[in-house]
């Protein structure tokens, strides 16, 4: 698998979240209170796995090594994907803030865990479209078999030393949980 095949597969697992992400908003909407545990698991895989695994082997492999073959001056949005990656942080860092206030039924609180929900889910499903669409293809080919030899290395690298082992199959059952459907399915 090309590195760019293992970031749209990883996608892939993204979207399943971010689809049960925008019906728990709904949800909140619905019944004016949030599931505090539920939101915390959402949080949980958009900081682990989006960002801290996802997002770690862009910004720590794909990005710089784009930037080193001018794929910059060449149409790759890189800048406006790492400003998308901070903006979501900050979505999530919203999630957690407002999550003891919204667990407590403060509306304000309530509001602000569905809107940071959608908003983020909303903002992912345009990051991710444009990766798949226009970052993918310019990475595939502006990097060298080389790059894309050592890029594979440098995921498998993430997985292992930064992420953990196991930790990528865990998120994978949580992303499944969330989205409720069985892993595999």
């Amino acid at each position: 698998m090309t590195p760019t095949e293992t970031l749209v597969h990883e996608h892939d697992v993204i979207l399943l979240v971010v689809e049960a992400a925008d019906r728990e908003a709904q949800a909140i909407r619905t019944a004016g209170r949030v599931d505090a545990d539920r939101v915390a698991r959402f949080a949980d895989f958009f900081s682990g796995f989006a960002d801290a695994c996802h997002h770690a082997k862009e910004e720590k492999l794909l990005f710089p090594r784009l930037e080193e073959r001018g794929a910059i001056d060449k149409g790759c949005p890189i800048q406006q994907l790492k400003d998308e990656h901070e903006r979501g942080r900050g979505h999530v860092r919203a999630i957690r803030a407002a999550l003891v206030g919204a667990a407590a039924g403060e509306r304000p609180e309530v509001a602000a865990v569905a809107d940071h929900l959608s908003d983020y889910a909303a903002m992912l499903r345009a990051h991710i479209r444009r990766e798949n669409d226009i970052l993918f293809p310019c990475a595939d080919h502006h990097l060298t078999p080389a790059d894309q030899d050592e890029l594979s290395r440098g995921f498998e690298r993430v997985e292992s030393e930064e992420t953990g082992a196991g930790v990528h199959e865990r998120y994978y059952r949580l992303a499944h949980d969330l989205a409720g459907r069985r892993a595999g399915a």
